[in-house]
């Protein structure tokens, strides 16, 4: 998991997969998951402090998937695009890349956009899921999969399959 943070995600997969690797470049954060792994009893996560844009502590082929969630939206062009080259890189061939970002286009990110102080200040770079797609292909890989997830909260979720055809 590339930006692992405190490792929420990470060890939300733990149970489902052989090992998890989460990797963050806040030491500070990657510190907090290695506790929070301890104190789990998690033999099969662990986090090291990386930066996304060069991953060369892991060779080439070194994992079945990658996964950004919660990462694209927080980072520029000029830190997606050599983050998805890395990640191209230490893949299987045939591996799978997962993203989930907001996307731009969706009800509620316009609204966000449109009423000051609803966006979040470290949603830097909130793209429309064709940018998204343009630059992942760009890294060379094809993209099999694009799809909408209602929002698990009640009423969000219920203006989520309302306006499904507006994002």
């Amino acid at each position: 998991e590339v930006g692992s943070a405190r490792g929420d995600t990470a060890f939300f997969f733990a149970p489902l997969v052989g090992e998890v690797v989460g990797i963050d470049a806040a030491e500070p954060a990657v510190a907090a998951a290695r506790a929070a792994g301890a104190a789990r009893g998690l033999g099969n996560v662990r986090f090291e402090a990386a930066d996304s844009r060069d991953l060369a502590p892991f060779a080439e082929g070194s994992f079945d998937a990658v996964l950004l969630a919660d990462f694209v939206e927080h980072v520029t062009d000029d830190v997606l695009r050599p983050s998805l080259a890395e990640a191209f890189r230490v893949l299987v061939p045939a591996g799978v890349l997962a993203i989930y970002t907001p996307n731009r286009d969706h009800w509620a990110e316009r609204v966000k956009a449109a009423v000051p102080g609803l966006q979040r200040p470290d949603h830097i770079a909130v793209r429309p899921a064709a940018e998204v797609v343009r630059l992942v292909e760009g890294a060379g890989f094809s993209v099999d999969d694009l799809f909408f997830s209602a929002s698990p909260y009640p009423l969000l979720g219920a203006l989520d399959r309302l306006f499904s055809g507006a994002g």
